[in-house]
């Protein structure tokens, strides 16, 4: 059994929680299930309890953002673990290697340099972009965990021996991400974030360039974010059939995504398509803009498109529409490869080393 520490800027109940939370979730409460123990150390959020249990995780909850930083040294001193996981999701990292490196891993998601533009003030997104920088030295001979080959490139450019990258893909549920009876019509889906570096707005420019072509054309945008009101203003005096869900659960969104002919990926860089392998898991096609991060995610011409321009969306989705049970199966038959007990497996055999 092991006792297991995973530093992490939000918990999975934090109402800012994404894909890099869903991933910390998802583990943790698998490696319980195997007899093992997580305790998840991260910030308060607004009307958070400062420690609660959530499927048998342990969440202790400290300062803010950057106090936590300061606490993390006493808690360290004061409480044993036999693995401590540095998850570098949000771009500042972890102290605890200097305390204890032996048992030290490191959880990479994605380069921030590429998506910080546009989301945070100029500085800060430069003291990130020096911070990521500077990850070879603070974390020199510590195993460094990361999810996909983009990912994998971006730490041997910054520095990482490649000995010391353990490429984890991540999973999906494939019981509640399942294939089902598509709408009557054509429905494009768009979910996640509505920031900026995952470019929603695009979803509007492919609807307006196949709204003519396709009868009933229907466009469903979850999720939320400060793009969204720039969007709805957008089509407000427009006879559109789109709709804006805002944030939905994952058994609604599993229902939506179902139902839904194809989907939409706009986002300048990705750790990981996490949306992408749901729809796929889905037997929803995705046609996605080709970057780091989604290359990993989406096999040309068989669970859906890589384009390099919006230009290109058009002419992928009508293929799609044409050939949809063709896509339907492929893109089961994709993401079937991918399975969390499967990468469970693989970090309880990393940390198990430690």
């Amino acid at each position: 059994m092991l006792n297991i520490l995973w530093l992490n800027h939000r918990d999975p109940k934090n109402p800012r929680a994404g894909g890099a939370e869903r991933t910390i979730y998802e583990v943790a409460k698998r490696l319980v299930e195997k007899g093992n123990k997580v305790t998840v150390y991260c910030p308060r959020w607004k009307g958070s309890p400062d420690e609660e249990i959530i499927d048998g995780i342990r969440i202790i909850r400290k300062g803010n953002n950057f106090t936590i930083h300061a606490f993390l040294p006493i808690f360290l001193i004061k409480n044993s673990f036999d693995a401590i996981i540095n998850d570098l999701a949000h771009g500042v990292p972890w102290i605890s290697p200097a305390f204890f490196k032996r048992k030290n891993f490191v959880f990479f998601r994605h380069l921030h340099a590429r998506s910080l533009p546009g989301q945070v003030d100029i500085i800060l997104a430069k003291i990130i972009t020096i911070l990521e920088k500077l990850y070879p030295l603070i974390y020199r001979d510590i195993k460094i965990v990361t999810e996909s080959s983009s990912s994998e490139k971006d730490l041997i450019r910054l520095g990482f021996e490649e000995k010391n990258i353990v490429k984890i893909p991540p999973g999906v549920d494939l019981n509640l991400f399942s294939p089902g009876k598509k709408s009557e019509s054509v429905q494009l889906i768009y979910f996640g974030g509505l920031r900026k570096y995952k470019r929603p707005e695009y979803a509007l420019r492919v609807y307006e360039e196949l709204n003519i072509q396709i009868p009933d054309l229907k466009l469903i945008i979850t999720g939320s974010g400060p793009s969204l009101k720039r969007m709805k203003e957008a089509i407000k005096t427009k006879n559109y059939n789109i709709e804006f869900l805002g944030k939905v659960d994952y058994k609604e969104l599993s229902e939506i995504i179902r139902k839904s002919w194809i989907n939409l990926h706009f986002s300048i860089t990705e750790g990981w398509g996490y949306s992408i392998l749901e729809s796929s898991a889905s037997g929803t096609p995705t046609v996605a803009l080709r970057v780091p991060g989604v290359v990993d995610t989406i096999k040309d011409n068989f669970n859906g498109f890589l384009v390099n321009d919006i230009k290109e969306f058009k002419e992928k989705i009508l293929y799609i529409v044409n050939n949809e049970d063709l896509f339907v199966k492929n893109s089961r038959e994709f993401a079937e490869n991918f399975t969390w007990e499967r990468t469970v497996e693989m970090w309880y055999q990393l940390l198990s080393k430690g």
